[in-house]
């Protein structure tokens, strides 16, 4: 059990604020800014818990407010479908692999996918690969998010190889995501992870987090298309990162 006062959650509340400004302006980013922030005065797995509601109402936000949620089915479909079943076997493997290689290998590649998209920025996924590499990176993110709960990194790697517009990749994204962490919000609930306590700060936490998208959604609009690829690059190494440091210090 822990305390909540006014300092905590004065504190949790910024650091959910933060992540829904990156969250409205590049369209990711908001678990990989939030937990650690709010990890420094809450338990890590409390701080990972009060994040289920407001990712579910962020990216159900962002997938509407951009508009483009039929279209982005129709096109990714086989990637979502691919999520879910990644993410089935994802919970079913947890018990018997090793986390700490998974996380490190999965850390390695997305930190030289993004050095090597910095060093050429044109690289592109050819249009015949888009289907069948949207599968793979489906089925790559439910596993890796089944076990971790980190599925943003493979899915950016795959969106980002298409050079889709800013408004587009925020669309997908959003739409891809929520495919995601509906079922993984379920295991927490199924698993107890998320009690009733929990469950009513996650239900706050939504406030600041919604407040920060409406704020970052007029950064976004501000931004060019190759400023915005830069920080969505910037985001994806820092994810790489992070999965290389819970690989080595877990």
């Amino acid at each position: 059990m822990f305390d909540l006062d006014l300092a905590v959650v004065a504190w949790c509340a910024f650091a959910l604020f933060c992540g829904g400004a990156i969250k409205g302006t590049l369209g990711v980013g908001t678990p990989l800014l939030t937990v650690p922030m709010m990890s420094l005065v809450l338990p890590i797995h409390t701080a990972v818990a009060i994040m289920a509601i407001p990712v579910i109402v962020a990216n159900l936000w962002q997938t509407i407010n951009a508009g483009q949620a039929v279209y982005v089915l129709k096109r990714f479909w086989p990637t979502l479908m691919a999520i879910l079943c990644g993410t089935y076997i994802g919970a079913k493997i947890l018990s018997v692999i090793d986390q700490h290689t998974l996380l490190f290998a999965i850390g390695g590649i997305v930190v030289g996918f993004t050095l090597l998209q910095f060093s050429q920025p044109h690289l592109r996924l050819p249009e015949r690969l888009e289907r069948p590499a949207g599968i793979a990176f489906g089925l790559i993110s439910g596993v890796v998010g089944g076990i971790s709960s980190m599925f943003g990194p493979p899915l950016i790697i795959y969106l980002v190889s298409l050079h889709l517009s800013k408004d587009m990749f925020v669309a997908a994204i959003g739409c891809l995501y929520l495919s995601a962490v509906v079922p993984w919000v379920a295991g927490l609930i199924l698993f107890g992870v998320l009690d009733s306590r929990t469950l009513i700060l996650s239900a706050a936490g939504t406030v600041p987090v919604l407040a920060g998208v409406l704020l970052g959604q007029q950064i976004r609009r501000r931004i060019s298309e190759g400023r915005f690829r830069i920080f969505i690059l910037m985001i994806l190494l820092a994810a790489g990162c992070t999965m290389l440091w819970r690989a080595l210090t877990a």
